[in-house]
């Protein structure tokens, strides 16, 4: 599946629906021929997981950007852990709408510059990409300070993106939306939890982590490949 590259218009993003397909050189020399036939001159993939990866670094492409994986057993723990942070209240989040997707993308941009953020396009894309998801936000003033879509497929969740306005770091909306989150996969009833994020994000690992997330041997990556005319 081909989609563009979020402000970028001389890149496509071929995203492979399921993660655990490998795919096969003629997948990535088809996707190439339809990137270059729309007119694009790189090709970029979504993140990896080792088994894909040797196959598309073996085809060309080039590694642009290594992800830590981290999983969390959705048990009674997880609640504990919440309790200890929050006591009996729980973190006040709202809804993420479709028409507020275009100030989403702003602070995604602001948060992770624009090679990593996202449009308003490719968060509808995200929030597409599980049968479920929960896309919510938090505010200061009536002004969004941050979001979160989260998803599932089966009986695994996934912290898909977070974003907070850099003016907002550091006052606990980062984590608030990912308590959220875990808090709808267990009212959902999924086993377990997964997020992946860049291996120098300091801040964000140290975040999960003190939610109980740990990181797992598997590196995603991100790789591109340029493409000749």
């Amino acid at each position: 599946m081909l989609r563009p590259w979020p402000h970028d218009p001389s890149a496509r993003l071929v995203v492979f629906v399921d993660h655990l397909t490998i795919p096969s050189e003629d997948d990535l020399s088809a996707a190439a021929a339809a990137a270059r036939a729309d007119g694009a001159s790189l090709l970029r993939t979504s993140a990896l997981f080792p088994t894909a990866s040797d196959v598309v670094l073996g085809a060309g492409f080039a590694v642009i950007d290594t992800l830590a994986l981290l999983k969390l057993v959705l048990d009674d723990e997880v609640d504990r852990t919440i309790e200890s942070q929050f006591g009996v209240a729980r973190p006040r989040t709202h809804a993420l709408r479709r028409r507020q997707h275009t100030r989403a993308a702003a602070i995604d941009v602001a948060a992770f510059g624009p090679m990593w953020g996202n449009d308003a396009a490719s968060l509808g894309d995200i929030c597409a990409a599980t049968p479920v998801h929960r896309a919510r936000c938090t505010r200061q003033r009536r002004r969004m300070t941050g979001f979160a879509v989260s998803g599932a497929a089966g009986d695994t969740g996934y912290v898909q993106r977070l974003a907070v306005d850099p003016e907002h770091r550091r006052q606990g909306v980062a984590r608030a939306l990912v308590v959220d989150s875990l808090l709808w996969m267990r009212r959902r009833g999924f086993a377990t939890a997964y997020v992946n994020t860049g291996v120098a994000n300091t801040p964000a690992l140290a975040l999960y982590e003190s939610l109980g997330f740990a990181q797992v041997d598997d590196r995603l990556v991100i790789a591109e490949r340029r493409l000749l005319a």
